[in-house]
């Protein structure tokens, strides 16, 4: 199964790095939490294993599509950072591959999601408040209202962590 294999190899390739003060498989299971939550299909909970491992590993989108294929592997690609000088520079660069790949949408928002969560559970106004900040650009970049249902309840899901968090700050 290619969850199982995706699993296996995001567990391999991030091994020894932390997601705060836990092993960095707690976020990658919190994030196909959420497409599991949402019924997304195989290759988009593969993706959602491997989403970080171009980026934080030494893993490159060769190894991905060997492992589970070229769909998987171009999800992976689209959602890695660019290179840029800071945040919202690899963010702004990167955008456009995420727009361009809606399956690659289903996985950013679960990442997206599930960092949102996160930050509740742990009380992190730091990271919640980095997550407010870039929403106007990062909806603005991503979002569409013809996208397909599975998007639309996505961006659902994250508008009501962000109306929760703006309501915590006030």
């Amino acid at each position: 199964m290619i969850e199982t294999i995706a699993k296996e190899f995001a567990f391999k390739a991030h091994k020894g790095q932390t997601y705060g003060t836990r092993d960095y498989s707690f976020h990658l299971e919190a994030v196909v939490s959420v497409a599991k939550e949402f019924k997304l299909d195989e290759n988009i909970i593969a993706a959602c294993w491997l989403h970080d491992t171009i980026e934080d590993c030494k893993v490159s989108y060769h190894d991905i599509k060997e492992l589970c294929g070229e769909e998987v592997a171009e999800m992976v690609y689209c959602v890695t950072d660019e290179l840029g000088r800071n945040r919202k520079e690899r963010k702004i660069k990167t955008y456009p591959k995420i727009k361009n790949n809606p399956d690659a949408l289903c996985v950013k928002l679960c990442d997206r999601i599930a960092n949102m969560q996160q930050s509740f559970l742990d009380n992190n106004d730091r990271l919640r408040s980095m997550y407010l900040e870039e929403h106007r650009e990062f909806k603005n970049q991503l979002y569409s209202a013809d996208s397909s249902e599975s998007l639309l309840l996505l961006w659902k899901r994250l508008e009501d962590l962000v109306s929760n968090a703006i309501n915590t700050i006030k």
